[in-house]
């Protein structure tokens, strides 16, 4: 496997270093001795003591220098992190390694952000409703800054529904087609009864309509028999009518509750009244949304299934418009649980003008991740989906993703689920047991969505070592380093670079100046947390500190630069601070 490591090569630094002292000789004078290391030359503004000499530093305050952004002496780390941001090609996680306050996080973003800026912007995503019996999801990939507003239209158009469909069917149009159908089907079976009835007069038998219903009974003479009279005719022809009665008896009540394929054509011109009449409007309500994404992959399926389901499911915006009226109604109608099915869930998005997007995750839980899902309780008692929010995989999905090893670590089922998801470049939803943000046991099937992202993490020497021990697939998946060191040889180029990096942390904090004693002091102190004269510190973090403090103590003295006096009171109480840490460690 392909594996670049970008290190600093100290010993070529160091010849540098020595090559450097040498070309200075010139204007150097004695070697200094201190901690007894050979000296540096005065080139490197020591004096023989070992501090450094503010007057040789060759300014007044750090308003009078250019203000240094990046990192001191940090190239090989910097080469590795454009590497990073500009290499094509999946798979080239990085891996950042240095100590906390070595500036890693910021010159990587600085690094990152600008190689993501000239990117492509990535695709828009959004989960909707398949409308299948599964209840799953699919995803929806949308053009560049497209989500939103599709959401936004699709949410209109339910709130059109919900307005348009209850007055649809409350209309006096619908109603008299209604009614012709039903009347349609009464009068077939008044036609029905009115033809048995002279079937049964040829019989001699008469229908009779009673408060009760409909009777039947034989005729003799023209005139109904009475029962008593009926009684006292010859069995045989009793039995004869009685036969006859009988039958007649079960075509009325065949006709009466309505034949079965009768009952199922009035219930299908129903059904296809309201279809047309509900399809009307449906359509209506989502050409505006067809006619704009007619171009885009998978919407018109979409938006047919979603039409087949709004027709079927018309009746629910009429029962839902009982409760309110007019445009309360149709505000209530979008984010009711009822109509959740209708709605887009926007899982990335991209604003205009902007490249690929830059995601810190500072705490990267499953959820976090992943997304999570909301279950809510639909009208009829089941569980449906309220709302799928995204994930920090989701955001970065197209750009970077940065992440801090110990968070990490902190979370294992969410380490072990991003190897995956990096392993088969895509985004899915496979939650660990457990809740994650949801209500019920079941979750609904979410289609994968495909991940192309730059991993970035951030981590310690300890980190390092853990997050190779604790999950080695991970740790495989990162073929760039970039490695922060500690400290770097302290030469005049070193120094006058420490200098402008004071004075950008001067300007971006907005604070006072500081004097070039105050300055010689920070170098000292950078000198003293290297472990030696010849090395300066690189723990940027240290710095920013203690020029706040010391502004702080400059204010207190309405001094309009910070002087040597404020940045010493600073050093002293950072070191208290420390040394009472590491007490309260121990």
């Amino acid at each position: 496997m392909f594996f670049k490591l970008f290190k600093s090569d100290k010993s070529k630094a160091a010849e540098a270093a020595s090559d450097s002292s040498s070309s200075e000789q010139a204007v150097a004078e004695k070697p200094a001795e201190a901690d007894g290391e050979p000296g540096l030359p005065l080139g490197a503004y020591m004096d023989s003591a070992g501090a450094t000499v503010a007057d040789s530093l060759g300014f007044n305050t750090t308003a009078d220098l250019k203000p240094a952004d990046g990192p001191l002496a940090q190239e090989k780390a910097i080469e590795a992190i454009d590497f990073a941001a500009g290499i094509k090609g999946p798979g080239y996680h990085l891996l950042v390694v240095g100590p906390t306050g070595s500036g890693r996080r910021t010159v990587a973003r600085a690094r990152l952000q600008p190689a993501a800026d000239k990117s492509a912007r990535p695709s828009d995503w959004a989960y909707v409703s398949s409308f299948d019996p599964t209840g799953g999801f699919r995803a929806l990939k949308l053009p560049s800054g497209t989500a939103k507003r599709f959401a936004e239209m699709m949410a209109r158009a339910i709130d059109q529904l919900a307005d348009a469909l209850p007055a649809a069917f409350t209309a006096d149009d619908y109603d008299l087609k209604r009614r012709t159908i039903e009347e349609e089907f009464r009068f077939s079976r008044e036609d029905a009864l009115e033809s048995l009835r002279r079937e049964a007069e040829a019989q001699n038998i008469a229908l009779l309509r009673t408060p009760a219903g409909i009777a039947v009974a034989p005729v003799l003479e023209g005139k109904v028999v009475k029962t008593d009279v009926f009684n006292s005719v010859p069995e045989v022809l009793r039995r004869e009518v009685e036969t006859k009665i009988a039958a007649l008896e079960a075509e009325i009540e065949a006709i009466l509750t309505e034949r079965p394929e009768a009952e199922k054509e009035r219930r299908a011109r129903l059904v296809a009244l309201n279809e047309q009449v509900a399809g009307r409007h449906v359509r209506a309500a989502l050409d505006e949304i067809k006619a704009e994404f007619a171009e885009v992959a998978g919407v018109e399926s979409y938006l047919k299934a979603a039409a087949r389901d709004l027709v079927r499911n018309a009746a629910m915006f009429v029962s839902g418009a009982t409760a309110s009226t007019g445009a309360q109604a149709a505000r209530v109608s979008a984010s009711h649980p009822s109509f959740a099915r209708y709605l887009l869930h926007v899982l990335a998005t991209s604003s205009e003008g902007a490249g690929a997007p830059v995601i810190h995750e500072q705490n990267p839980t499953y959820a976090n991740l992943f997304g999570r899902i909301e279950l809510g309780t639909a009208a009829d008692g089941s569980t449906q989906v309220i709302r799928i929010k995204q994930g920090a995989l989701h955001r970065a999905n197209g750009g970077f993703l940065l992440v801090d090893g110990e968070a990490l670590i902190d979370s294992p089922a969410a380490a072990d689920a991003l190897r995956r998801a990096l392993e088969a470049d895509e985004i899915r939803f496979d939650p660990p047991a457990g809740p994650v943000g949801a209500v019920g046991d079941e979750v609904p099937d979410l289609e994968p969505i495909p991940l192309n992202v730059r991993l970035v993490v951030f981590a310690n020497a300890g980190t390092q070592r853990r997050l190779a021990a604790s999950f080695p697939g991970l740790r495989r998946l990162f073929k760039i380093e970039a490695v922060f060191d500690h400290a770097v040889d302290r030469t005049k180029d070193t120094v006058d670079t420490f200098a402008r990096i004071v004075a950008g942390v001067v300007d971006k904090q907005n604070l006072r100046p500081i004097d070039a004693a105050g300055v010689a002091l920070l170098i000292d102190e950078a000198a003293h947390r290297a472990g030696s004269t010849r090395k300066l510190s690189l723990l940027i973090g240290d710095v920013i500190d203690v020029c706040r403090e010391a502004d702080h103590w400059a204010d207190t003295e309405k001094r309009k630069t910070i002087s040597a006096a404020d940045v010493e009171r600073a050093l002293k109480q950072r070191r208290a601070i420390n040394a009472a840490e590491l007490a309260e460690a121990s």
